[in-house]
């Protein structure tokens, strides 16, 4: 496969990957043929894209990557699925939500006792969140699928997000473990 897109990569340092924007109005015109929202291919409220899952991006982009790691890992292979979403309506691998939900969806997978040295940090992103009361009563509690769900439709989490409920589940199972309940107190 052979395509071209205009973009720009902003913002390199050695801890973070940098930002990269579609900027020829491909992610725009995709979103309108399938009339759905930018944001729907993962583009950022602020225009940039979204990669990968943060927890995800620690594994693409470990510190003191290089700009061309970044191309290779992350860049590409965003811009190779914008492509196939083009072609095919959908992405070619399991596609995550948009912030908090998708992180919980990654946790979704995990098996109990996964290394969980970055809860800290996943409590402080949903913090931030709107949602962050919803998101600590149900780590505080027994997770339900019952719960209406965290995206704010109103429906059960099971019905609507049940990639979200069983991520809930995992982290509310590794806070038990682990014995984290000061980091959701």
């Amino acid at each position: 496969m052979s395509d071209r897109f205009a973009v720009r990569i902003t913002g390199m340092d050695s801890t973070r990957p940098p930002s990269l924007l579609e900027i020829g109005g491909r992610t725009e015109s995709i979103a309108k043929k399938f009339r759905i929202t930018p944001r729907d291919l993962h583009k950022n409220h602020d225009g940039t894209a979204c990669v990968c899952v943060k927890q995800v991006e620690k594994l693409k982009f470990p510190p003191g990557s290089s700009l061309l790691h970044f191309i290779e890992e992350l860049a590409v292979p965003y811009l190779y699925a914008l492509v196939r979403y083009e072609q095919e309506g959908k992405w070619p691998w399991q596609d995550y939500s948009h912030g908090f939900l998708g992180l919980l969806e990654f946790y979704a997978d995990r098996s109990p006792g996964t290394a969980m040295d970055d809860f800290a940090e996943i409590v402080a992103i949903f913090r931030k969140e709107l949602g962050w009361t919803l998101i600590r009563k149900q780590l505080r509690k027994r997770p339900s699928a019952k719960r209406a769900c965290l995206c704010g439709s109103g429906k059960p989490t099971g019905r609507c997000h049940s990639q979200v409920h069983k991520g809930i589940k995992f982290l509310h199972g590794e806070i038990e473990r682990q014995n984290l309940h000061h980091l959701i107190a």
